[in-house]
C-alpha cells in the first residue's frame, strides 16, 4: 500500500522548498502575494511540511505558484488519481476541440508553452469561427507554426521513455 496522499504531499511541498531554496518566510510570502490570507505564515507551512495537517486546494494553489512549480507535482505519486484533462469551453468548434485534445496530451505546461497554447486555442477558434480577420490559409498556416514552436518546448524523451529502444 503507498503512503496516504496528504504524506506524499508534504513530502513533496518539503522537496519543491529545497529545490526552490527560499526560506519558509520567503515561501510563505510569495504564497500570500499569489493570494493566501495573512494566517498563511512560515508556521503555518511548517505544519504542512511537517504533516501536522492536510493542505486545502487553496494551499496547493498558492504554494504552487509561491514554489513556481505546477500542482500535480505537489500531488506526488497521487497526481495521477486526480487526471490531467484541460477545460473545453462548451461550444469548442472541431479545430479546436482537436487542438485543444493534442496540447492537453503534452501534460502540464510550463513556462511560454502555456502562453503559446492559448495562442494556438485562439487562432483555432478564428479557424472553427468566421476567419474574418484573415484568411483561413494564414490562420492554418499560423495555427501550425504556433503547434511547432510548443512542440518543440517538449523534452526530448530519455532512452527510459523510449518504448522503441533497444533491449
Amino acid at each position: 500500500m503507498t503512503e496516504p496522499i496528504s504524506a506524499a504531499i508534504s513530502a513533496q511541498i518539503v522537496a519543491a522548498k529545497a529545490a526552490h531554496g527560499g526560506t519558509r518566510d520567503d515561501i510563505a510570502a510569495a504564497a500570500r502575494a499569489a493570494g493566501a490570507p495573512k494566517t498563511f505564515t512560515a508556521s503555518a507551512l511548517r505544519n504542512l511540511e511537517i504533516g501536522r495537517r492536510a493542505p486545502s486546494v487553496d494551499e496547493l494553489l498558492w504554494l504552487s505558484t509561491a514554489l513556481a512549480v505546477p500542482v500535480r507535482q505537489l500531488l506526488g505519486e497521487h497526481a495521477e488519481l486526480f487526471g490531467h484533462d484541460a477545460y473545453r469551453p462548451p461550444r469548442c468548434g472541431a479545430v479546436e476541440d482537436a487542438t485543444r485534445a493534442a496540447v492537453e496530451d503534452l501534460g502540464e505546461l510550463t513556462g511560454r508553452q502555456g502562453a503559446l497554447a492559448e495562442l494556438a486555442y485562439a487562432l483555432a477558434a478564428d479557424i472553427d469561427g468566421s476567419g474574418e480577420k484573415r484568411q483561413p490559409a494564414q490562420l492554418a498556416r499560423a495555427l501550425t507554426d504556433t503547434l511547432a514552436q510548443l512542440w518543440l518546448l517538449q523534452a526530448a524523451p530519455t532512452e527510459e521513455d523510449d518504448d522503441l529502444g533497444a533491449e
